[in-house]
């Protein structure tokens, strides 16, 4: 279980991080003086496409934390080597730029551009170490059939 705790404390550091890099982007975009709230902020989070980005994590994130909550699924090594695929999958860097998601290509900018972000990135590489290594699976897949409800 500690494992599982510390990957979701650094992947929520992470988050917390890329959520304010956003927060201050769309500031600047939008001409705004001040940051927005906390209940701004969840609302432009999840509804503003100038945050569409970040889903992705967020997503992930909970579906980590759901995993987490069940112990016959959080026990198994083929899950445990989905979660790590999973998020590997999404913070590595792509193969071709050109094909690179939202997330990887806005990702990818603040870990080259931002020391805290790119601290925070290898954070989360640090506490994946001692995970399974994934399979050649679809992580998503074992991810989805382990987080429907039930």
């Amino acid at each position: 279980m500690k494992d599982w705790t510390a990957l979701e404390r650094v992947l929520r550091e992470l988050h917390r991080i890329l959520l304010r890099r956003a927060s201050r982007e769309y500031m600047q975009v939008n001409g705004l003086a001040e940051e927005p709230g906390p209940g701004d902020l969840l609302m432009l989070a999840t509804r503003d496409e100038n945050f569409a980005w970040l889903r992705s994590l967020s997503e992930l994130m909970a579906d980590i934390d759901h995993l987490r909550e069940q112990p016959e699924a959080r026990d198994q090594p083929g899950v445990r080597a989905a979660v790590r695929g999973a998020v590997e999958q999404l913070l590595n860097p792509p193969a071709d730029q050109q094909q690179a998601s939202a997330f990887a290509a806005r990702y990818w900018s603040h870990v080259h551009a931002d020391p805290e972000v790119a601290i925070a990135h290898g954070a989360v590489r640090q506490a994946l170490r001692d995970w399974p290594a994934p399979a050649e699976a679809d992580h998503r897949q074992v991810i989805a059939e382990h987080t429907r409800k039930k």
